[in-house]
């Protein structure tokens, strides 16, 4: 520990007496700011400067995104050295500072949510959408718990779309690029009156795909996202009144997964053959959400709020699922038709005096409906079409599951919050905070599992000789389950402003994420409890040289109790998630932002992590082996990782050129709490180059930039998959060049 702790000092100071860091994407900035900027963010829920702020976050603003090609909360872990996005069979999750559920399934719930406008939905497929039109992105770290909705006790990726706005502008842009990207975004906002106003826009993503496939699939890695999104704004009075309409569509080939023999050494990924297929593979994702919120300030000196919402997602994925232990192409079909509703009711007063409080209610539910399994395709090897088997009885098992589930899921929670915030000196603020939550989860459904087209086709002729080598078929096992539980969660921070610029900050937070419970097909559902994590953290927060140097720095404690992690149940020895014990994570991040000269830029941001499971923990694999996984690396949980970028301005005549280089280097970490080297990350550095020429005064920006300069290798995600026998890998994009041209008037 003693160690570990003189390390993290070590390295931390090297970050704070650096020339420069913040956030990769530079904030917005005032235009007659001569310094490095500052971006308002809304993470105590009120308008505050990000600087002014006590909480550990990164902030981005919409326009440097998009020049940045992030479209969506993975691409976001390309350039935010506290964030790591794993992409997980068309569906991801997020991790912050180590914490990161796993669990993508119909019942989990993630550890770090994503919220769209203060909208929260639980399914990890569709956190790849809405990145566009945005006003600014919020990476909050740590539990937010109190004031930012249900399970985030790792921290929040708040998305801010732009609103309608009370004067008349549009603006467009179009981008091609390697694999025939092409990329188009238009927006047209019209003020109708002085208290009215629309808004439309939409986006265009498309691109081709980035691994090529021998067999059935040519190509995968692939997008085609189409989305467009119409909104209205009245304000007048104390009254601000805000409604918007989106649709999405996205429709792939799927993610490229290289596999190889599981439990063998990681193989190079210096240079990538071309994966193989062998049955079809697509995301089909369609969604419509309705967001809207009701304001209102004539109420003396309080603010009444409303926000809700309603979203509709229909997902369809399709995987190649053949393997060597079962003579058939096979896929994994997951179908399922989430229905989410947010309400939310705040309110605050103005803070004119020393005393500042916030309260409110909140309720989420989604009903969804799964149907999912191990499909069948067509029959090979021994028994496929004219082979020596294929007449014998059961012997073709084609176009069958051999495990189904069909569920009907409900999940609600409600909480009641407050947080209040009292000026005990002109420096020196307190903050204190709870929120009481009640969840519930419940299902109900059957599995089906058909032996012979799961596991042996002939095992139910008594093949080879043992009569009892397959069981009665089909077997339907009940999926029923619930879960209710009740938990206080709460918030205390000392806030010191000793000069202007200047903040310290030290807070207790604690997190909860609800429990839940598993099935596999062959056993009845079998309950997990909630989780908890206890958060220390101190920082500080430092404007200096009139602005032109940002300085901030944070360490932090968190002591993990009832940890949610993968193990296996069996027969099937399919996976799920239980608890199995405490883990801790000890941490420290430095950023800073510097201007030099008029016409120079520099940031730097680091995170420096030491997480450990406890002790005397024992985890079943795959492969229903017991492994202890005691002192074990957190997974998702890179020891070390920094952005850094440098931007250089040279005015020419009426233009401006500019220049951007910028890149993020993480150590290695693994992707599961086993630690094991076949599924690890291995260090990496991604690095980008961009340039720019626009009008010194004037609508419209012409872009070059090569991502990825080095063209490297590097892996998305990892898994063992031990029910087709290999170790699997997905992988981030490759080297990708091109141009991109935008306009705003």
């Amino acid at each position: 520990m003693t160690k570990a702790i003189t390390t993290l000092l070590a390295s931390s100071a090297l970050a704070l007496c650096s020339p420069a860091l913040a956030q990769s994407a530079a904030p917005e900035q005032k235009p007659d700011d001569k310094g490095v900027g500052d971006i308002i963010v809304t993470a105590n829920r009120i308008a505050t400067s990000a600087q002014d702020t006590p909480i550990a976050l990164n902030a981005y603003n919409g326009q440097q995104l998009a020049q940045s090609g992030i479209n969506s909360v993975r691409d976001l872990s390309s350039i935010d050295p506290s964030l790591n996005v794993s992409s997980s069979n068309s569906s991801a999750y997020v991790a912050v500072r180590g914490i990161a559920s796993t669990d993508v399934t119909e019942l989990g719930d993630p550890s770090v949510p994503v919220s769209r406008d203060g909208f929260f939905t639980n399914r990890a497929y569709s956190i790849n959408t809405s990145m566009y039109d945005v006003a600014r992105v919020e990476v909050l770290k740590g539990p937010q718990g109190t004031l930012q909705g249900r399970n985030s006790t790792g921290g929040l990726v708040s998305i801010i779309t732009n609103r309608p706005k009370f004067k008349t502008e549009f603006s467009g842009a179009f981008e091609y690029g390697r694999f025939n990207t092409t990329n188009a975004e238009a927006m047209a906002n019209i003020a109708l009156s002085d208290s009215f106003a629309i808004r439309a826009s939409g986006v265009l993503l498309k691109h081709d795909g980035y691994r090529p496939l021998t067999g059935v699939m040519k190509s995968a890695d692939n997008e085609d996202f189409k989305s467009g999104r119409v909104q209205a704004r009245f304000a007048k009075d104390g009254f601000d009144l805000w409604v918007s309409y989106q649709r999405d569509d996205r429709n792939t080939d799927g993610e490229a997964v290289l596999k190889n023999t599981l439990g063998a050494p990681q193989p190079s990924f210096d240079k990538l053959a071309p994966f193989s297929s062998s049955s079809p593979q697509s995301t089909v994702l369609k969604g419509e959400r309705v967001r809207w919120e009701a304001s209102y300030s004539g109420l003396g000196k309080l603010n009444l709020i409303y926000s809700g919402g309603w979203d509709k997602q229909d997902f369809r994925l399709a995987l190649d699922a053949t393997g060597p232990n079962y003579p058939a192409n096979r896929q994994y079909l997951n179908t399922q038709a989430p229905t989410t509703w947010n309400h939310e009711v705040r309110i605050n007063n103005q803070k004119t005096g020393k005393l500042f409080v916030q309260a409110g209610w909140f309720h989420f539910s989604e009903d969804n409906a799964l149907t999912a399994g191990l499909f069948n395709r067509e029959m090979t090897g021994l028994f496929g079409p004219g082979g020596p088997l294929s007449f014998a009885p059961n012997a073709n098992q084609s176009f069958r599951y051999g495990i189904k589930f069909d569920f009907a899921i409900k999940t609600r929670s409600d909480a009641v919050f407050a947080q209040a915030e009292y000026d005990l000196t002109e420096q020196l603020q307190l903050s204190v905070g709870g929120r009481y939550t009640w969840d519930n989860k419940s299902r109900t459904g059957n599995s089906v599992l058909v032996l012979p087209a799961l596991a042996f086709p002939l095992c139910a002729n008594s093949f080879p000789t043992d009569p009892t080598a397959c069981p009665p078929f089909p077997i339907t096992n009940s999926g029923n389950g619930s879960t209710k539980e009740k938990r206080p969660t709460w918030h205390l921070g000392l806030n010191y402003r000793p000069a202007p610029g200047r903040l310290i900050y030290a807070k207790y937070d604690r997190g909860y994420k609800a429990g839940g419970f598993n099935s596999n097909g062959s056993v009845a559902a079998t309950p997990y409890d909630a989780e908890s994590v206890d958060a220390f953290e101190i920082g500080t927060k430092n404007s200096l040289m009139d602005n032109a140097l940002q300085l901030n720095f944070a360490a932090f404690y968190f002591n993990y109790k009832g940890y949610q992690a993968q193990q296996s149940t069996c027969p099937t020895c399919s996976t799920g998630v239980f608890n199995v014990g405490s883990a801790r994570v000890l941490g420290l991040e430095g950023q800073a932002n510097a201007r030099i000269g008029a016409n120079t830029r520099l940031y730097l941001n680091t995170t420096l992590l030491d997480t450990r499971f406890g002790n005397n923990i024992i985890v079943t694999n795959g492969n229903n082996q017991n492994v202890n996984i005691s002192r074990n690396q957190l997974p998702n949980a890179p020891h070390f990782t920094a952005s850094l970028g440098l931007e250089q301005t040279v005015p020419l005549s009426d233009y401006e050129l500019s220049f951007r280089a910028d890149g993020k280097y993480s150590s290695s970490f693994y992707f599961s709490a086993f630690n094991l080297p076949q599924i690890q990350s291995k260090a990496y550095f991604l690095g980008n180059l961009s340039a720019s020429i626009a009008p010194s005064k004037g609508p419209w920006k012409l872009q070059a930039y090569v991502r990825n300069v080095f063209n490297k290798n590097v892996l998305s995600f990892a898994e063992q998959n031990f029910n087709g026998f290999s170790d699997n890998y997905q992988f981030q994009q490759p080297r990708t060049y091109g141009i991109r041209a935008s306009v705003n008037f």
